[in-house]
């Protein structure tokens, strides 16, 4: 159990680093968008080191919390989609990520269900990320501010919006997409 429980906290690690490694990579992005972006580097740190001691703790509670729920952080707030078969495995997990330091607020979009298939999950990814690079491509939008999660056709946007028009792109982007049902957004406008 200790070397499932180490393995998945590695693999986590390398997923998470792999986001922040692409925050460093776009960081010539970000100085070219600096007026727009508000995220910066430690920024960007802080929310991945909350997301590995988040999903280290839900694995060493239990494996399955780290392989059927998304966690995905953004200065501090917390969202979580997935799903799991029984309430008090939810609360759980819920209950586990408020206890994790620099948490803010959780987002809980867990659902009451049996977890998706590996082909689901492998769709709904590309799908965020397709969206994503998308959102690279729009003049006037700031595509670093915002994280996006897909799962069972619902998109979860995260993030900091310029201004109205802004999230109104990035919206229309997102609703011109094949297969997403429904969008949830979780941003704020930039003070």
């Amino acid at each position: 159990m200790k070397k499932r429980v180490l393995f998945c906290s590695c693999f986590c690690l390398f997923l998470t680093g792999c986001q922040f490694i692409g925050t460093i990579y776009n960081a010539g992005h970000k100085v070219t968008s600096l007026v727009l972006d508000d995220r910066s580097l430690q920024d960007d740190y802080n929310d991945t080191k909350i997301n590995l001691a988040i999903r280290r703790n839900l694995a060493q509670k239990d494996i399955k919390y780290f392989l059927d729920i998304e966690v995905t952080v953004f200065e501090g707030y917390v969202l979580l989609n997935g799903a799991l078969p029984q309430t008090a495995l939810i609360d759980e997990v819920i209950e586990t990520v408020w206890k994790t330091n620099g948490v803010k607020k959780v987002y809980n979009y867990i659902r009451l269900d049996t977890p998706p298939k590996m082909s689901i999950v492998n769709e709904d990814a590309a799908i965020s990320a397709k969206i994503r690079y998308e959102l690279s491509l729009i003049k006037g939008v700031s595509s670093v501010n915002y994280k996006i999660t897909m799962e069972n056709g619902v998109i979860y946007l995260m993030g900091i919006s310029e201004n109205e028009e802004e999230l109104k792109k990035v919206l229309a982007v997102i609703k011109n997409t094949v297969s997403v049902q429904k969008i949830i957004v979780l941003t704020r406008y930039k003070n």
